[in-house]
């Protein structure tokens, strides 16, 4: 029987719990409440014989697609399972629009690496997971600019985007699955827009996008976050985007390294047989 897709529902959490470890990256298996509110509205359930055999999760911004998670179902891996739901999904983009497309992937896992190399992909830059607990955060040194933190209104989405290599539409599609959005506020200049910004889910923990446009920012964002934090959550993760002087001010202090991964893009093929 042909592979085909469906959007993927709410009571499909199971089928997401027993797929998701296949990732390997080490987190926790999203709530029910986090797979309704980020994950479902943008998955697809591959299935054959009646049977799930993998999953898609992925964002559409404007004018790029951004691949989360692709996984087959261990049992059915080196059947082509793979290609085909990336053929899906680039029929899907260049269909809405998105002429180029991006992912994150481990640099150990050579079989995935170079798949999306020969899908036209190339690395763009790295990035370090790091997990730490809140208390960890409190022994940063302080910042010597007086800077506060603001929530991210929709009129200001935009100009941050832009600030920070965004793609467009990447802060709305946070506030619609009901992420904690700030930003740093210098009171001097209020309008600037470049200092940093997080978008951070309570329920995880963590912040992904947290991006400081200097390493000293760090502690007056997470200073921000931490009224959003759960009570249930002393833990909390961010990530450091091509920002080795942040991963290097977060370790000093007790963070550890979770995990270390690639960013990868390029344009969305056309042909992919």
């Amino acid at each position: 029987m042909a592979l085909a897709h469906r959007p993927a529902a709410h009571d499909d959490y199971a089928t997401f719990v027993r797929l998701f470890p296949e990732l390997d990256t080490g987190d926790p298996i999203p709530s029910p409440a986090h797979w309704a509110a980020e994950i479902v509205p943008g998955t697809w359930l591959f299935e054959q014989d009646g049977e799930a055999v993998g999953y898609l999760f992925f964002e559409r911004l404007d004018g790029v697609g951004y691949i989360r998670h692709v996984v087959v179902a261990p049992e059915r891996r080196g059947q082509g399972i793979g290609v085909a739901m990336l053929r899906a999904a680039a029929a899907e983009l260049r269909a809405v629009g998105c002429a180029t497309w991006c992912l994150n992937v481990k640099p150990g896992n050579l079989p995935a690496v170079g798949l999306y190399q020969r899908l036209g992909m190339r690395e763009a830059y790295r990035s370090t997971a790091l997990r730490f607990a809140w208390a960890q955060s409190d022994a940063l040194p302080a910042c010597e600019r007086s800077l506060e933190t603001r929530a991210i209104e929709p009129a200001d989405d935009a100009a941050i985007e832009a600030a920070f290599s965004l793609p467009r539409g990447q802060l709305a599609g946070g506030r619609a699955a009901g992420r904690v959005l700030l930003r740093l506020v210098d009171p001097a200049e209020p309008s600037a827009v470049h200092l940093g910004f997080a978008s951070f889910n309570p329920d995880f923990p963590g912040a992904f996008p947290f991006r400081v446009a200097d390493p000293e920012f760090a502690a007056p964002l997470l200073a921000g976050l931490r009224p959003h934090a759960r009570a249930d959550k002393p833990d909390m993760g961010i990530v450091a985007e091509a920002d080795p002087g942040l991963t290097a001010r977060m370790v000093a202090v007790g963070a550890r390294v979770h995990m270390e991964f690639s960013h990868y893009k390029g344009q969305v093929p056309t042909d992919m047989s």
